[in-house]
């Protein structure tokens, strides 16, 4: 079990990088283009692709040109929480097989 929550914990660091490496390009004054589009797909991929969108009002969430441009912090939620619940399928999955050999 611990195994598991580390990397899990460790994997969902990694999956939720984007928005975090945004703030801190914001804070320095930089425009870093990978990592504006690593952002708006860790956004989209759940709430456009996956459909989550349609959970939450047109007061919550508004799409422009590029996808996503303004949320409510329970979308910003529900999009991390997405990102974690990746990290423990993915941790389950390659645990599953380390202990199968």
């Amino acid at each position: 079990m611990r195994q598991f929550l580390l990397r899990t914990t460790t994997i969902g660091i990694l999956l939720n990088l984007p928005p975090l490496l945004a703030q801190l390009m914001t804070l320095l004054k930089l425009d870093i283009t990978p990592i504006i589009l690593a952002t708006l797909l860790w956004a989209n991929t759940p709430l456009q692709y996956l459909g989550m969108a349609s959970i939450f009002t047109q007061q919550q969430i508004t799409f422009e040109e590029w996808g996503v441009s303004q949320a409510a912090p329970v979308v910003w939620m529900s999009v991390v929480l997405f990102w974690l619940l990746l990290a423990g399928l993915i941790s389950a999955i390659s645990l599953l097989r380390i202990s199968r050999r």
